[in-house]
């Protein structure tokens, strides 16, 4: 909770100095930025001032150090219950909010399954709470720069509140996804791996400690996690399933299945994981190969997406009043909003074009 603190410190003071930088004029001077603001900017001098107190109080609470306290035997023993660790580590206030925040999951139960896969699959180790905290806080501070940059107008705080919004679930999308695909890069060596740990006389069990030890990441966490499934009674076939669904992966869905089976009707597994590690390392190649193909239209779309977002946002530094049509006047936004739009309509039929499944 106090990387929440932090951050919402840094927020603030990242979120003051833009205030004043906007409500200044381009050439005043640093005597001309501390005196008080006149006229439409005044109000902008108010909301930098404020924003500015809160990341110092948020720096204050950070760096005051706590008053040293004894703690009881019941105090020792509640500090492993859920809110009395947040109480301790965060204050009366963050208790709140991660109550609140579960209070919300436990009324949503599909939610928060949807928010742990999630955060398992990008290997994060933040709990459900933190995430829609994280999330909330991301919501708060795009809404006081949208205010800062926009200066009032509807359409610039609508933008910033949406990027504020989706950028966390974009960002953590973005790092499952890497992820995601170093599993499945690193597969066809680990099952090869596995394959000669049993033809050496070894366990299904130790083939996989054998691949916690030597094998690559994001494997070797994830086959760590299945060995502590199994020794609390889940069979590996379950929890090898359960890796396949974090990483949505269908070639370690096969694998699963082919295991299963192989531990119905017997056979030979050492056998059945070489010939699959070489037919998955021929598709690797085939999707390596097609990837290099699309790479064109790939980069071609990106630039067509981020052209007219990069211009945009140049022309609201660079010609304000030019461009504040789009927000000020009502033709302009409803120009703004359809351009949001079809962007956005754009964005996905591109990239439905641009992705090939091998």
């Amino acid at each position: 909770m106090r990387r929440l603190v932090l951050a919402a410190g840094l927020t603030g003071w990242l979120g003051a100095l833009l205030g004043l930088g906007l409500a200044a004029p381009a050439s005043a001077s640093v005597t001309d930025l501390v005196a008080p603001a006149s006229g439409a900017h005044d109000w902008m001098l108010l909301a930098g001032t404020g924003i500015l107190g809160l990341g110092a109080i948020a720096t204050a609470v950070l760096l005051v150090p706590r008053r040293a306290t004894t703690l009881t035997v019941e105090d020792r023993i509640s500090a492993y219950s859920t809110a009395s660790a947040v109480g301790a580590e965060g204050g009366p206030a963050t208790g709140r909010a991660h109550a609140a925040a579960a209070g919300l999951l436990r009324r949503n139960p599909k939610l928060e399954d949807r928010i742990t896969r999630r955060l398992k699959a990008a290997g994060s180790e933040l709990q459900s709470t933190e995430w829609l905290l994280i999330n909330a806080g991301s919501v708060v501070a795009a809404l006081a720069l949208g205010l800062l940059v926009g200066r009032g107008a509807v359409a610039p705080v609508l933008l910033f509140v949406v990027a504020g919004a989706v950028l966390p679930t974009a960002l953590m999308r973005m790092r499952a996804g890497r992820r995601g695909k170093a599993f499945q890069a690193a597969l066809p060596e680990t099952l090869q791996l596995m394959a000669s740990a049993l033809s050496a006389g070894l366990s299904l069990a130790q083939a996989v400690d054998t691949i916690v030890r030597e094998g690559p990441e994001p494997i070797a966490s994830e086959f760590q996690r299945v060995l502590m499934e199994n020794r609390i009674g889940i069979s590996l076939e379950d929890a090898f399933d359960g890796v396949a669904q974090r990483f949505e992966s269908r070639d370690f869905a096969w694998v699963v299945m082919a295991i299963r089976i192989q531990r119905q009707v017997g056979g030979n597994l050492s056998e059945l994981l070489t010939t699959v590690a070489e037919t998955m390392r021929e598709r690797e190649y085939l999707r390596r190969q097609v990837h290099a193909l699309a790479a064109e239209g790939r980069y071609s779309a990106y630039v067509l997406v981020g052209l007219p977002v990069g211009f945009f946002l140049f022309q609201c530094f660079a010609q304000r009043d030019y461009i504040a049509t789009m927000w000020t006047d009502p033709i302009g936004i409803v120009v703004l909003l359809g351009a949001a739009v079809w962007l956005m309509v754009g964005t996905f039929w591109m990239r439905r074009m641009v992705r090939v499944e091998v």
